[in-house]
């Protein structure tokens, strides 16, 4: 069981399959706030009750990543090649939510 006093600024938050979504940037009486990143377009705000618990710098949720509100892939978050870029021409970039497939592997919804 962890305590809410544990959570500090700059720890590392993870859904409960240890996928990481960023860094805390912010805590308050109530939770905390990830920061914008690869996965959030913004910051992202987390009571202390979706907390699991806590190990060593990490926060663990008790929520997978694709049942996260607002859990995108922010723009340029997927680091393509250069000839992936080049199929893709000049459209532009927008987010993608995702999900876990069968195998648990993360994968854009369509």
């Amino acid at each position: 069981m962890f305590k809410p006093t544990d959570i500090q600024r700059g720890m590392v938050v993870r859904d409960r399959d240890g996928e990481a979504l960023g860094g805390i940037v912010a805590v308050d009486p109530r939770g905390f706030t990830i920061g914008k990143g690869r996965i959030f377009e913004r910051e992202y705000p987390v009571r202390f009750c979706e907390v699991d618990d806590l190990d060593g710098d990490d926060v663990y949720l008790r929520r997978d990543l694709a049942s996260l509100p607002g859990a995108v892939l922010a723009e340029g978050a997927l680091d393509l090649d250069d000839e992936a870029r080049h199929d893709l021409g000049t459209a532009p970039h927008r987010p993608v939510a995702y999900t876990h497939d069968l195998t648990g592997a993360l994968v854009p919804m369509e």
